[in-house]
């Protein structure tokens, strides 16, 4: 199964994920990258979120495993669609793409584009949805999914529920949904790898939601300070 990785140079997960893979003797055919940066208020919200706790992996790290890359101006265009075409990727896996990927390039590998989603799907689709689920005292954890032209849906091909100490400050709680998105993301490839032709769950429908508002932003970081979150324990 020929494999490549989307991303950025700048990414900060994008090392996480390969390291998760080798953890895993995931063969990465490729590492391909769009010309956009994570901006300013990106890495202000990473920042937000992690605390420095998910230190940068270099990519030099991984030079032993001689994996090719690639550079490409954008993800959507003509150019990238006909390279995966052309190089038969079966899987491309989200590690990072700054754009959204248009039905033309999601069709464009012989089996998909994979994603590992912060949020328990359908209930919990769109954006924030690890402070959403906190925020309704239902469970935060990741979905890893085949994409589809619609937001947040797809075929799954595994999801996980996290459970959180008392002790957890929000950015413990942030960081340890992104480490066990990575584990999830790899493990999830390596089941898929061992049995390709397994029936996936496809849930549909769900809720949906927008960027979660200062207010109900600052509910949640009570909950979580006075340990009174449902799944903290």
């Amino acid at each position: 199964m020929k494999i490549a990785l989307l991303s950025t140079p700048k990414s900060e997960i994008l090392g996480h994920i390969i390291n998760s893979f080798v953890s895993k003797k995931i063969s990465i055919e490729a590492i391909i990258f769009d010309s956009k940066l994570p901006n300013q208020k990106h890495h202000i919200l990473w920042q937000e979120r992690t605390k420095g706790k998910i230190p940068l992996i270099p990519l030099h790290n991984y030079e032993n495993k001689m994996i090719p890359c690639y550079y490409f101006t954008s993800h959507c265009s003509d150019s990238f669609e006909k390279f995966i075409l052309e190089k038969n990727i079966d899987v491309l896996v989200n590690a990072g793409t700054p754009r959204i990927l248009k039905k033309n390039i999601l069709n464009s590998p012989t089996i998909g584009v994979i994603n590992c989603h912060p949020g328990i799907m359908p209930n919990f689709r769109g954006c924030t949805c690890v402070e959403w689920a906190i925020y309704h005292d239902e469970p935060v954890g990741n979905t890893v999914h085949l994409m589809s032209d619609k937001i947040d849906e797809g075929p799954i091909l595994l999801k996980e529920e996290i459970s959180f100490l008392k002790s957890d400050s929000y950015s413990d709680i942030r960081v340890k949904v992104y480490k066990h998105g990575f584990e999830l993301l790899s493990r999830s490839l390596e089941n898929f790898i061992r049995n390709p032709n397994i029936n996936l769950e496809y849930d549909q429908g769900g809720r949906y939601f927008k960027v979660i508002d200062k207010d109900k932003m600052n509910e949640v970081l009570k909950k979580i300070s006075s340990g009174s979150y449902a799944y903290q324990f």
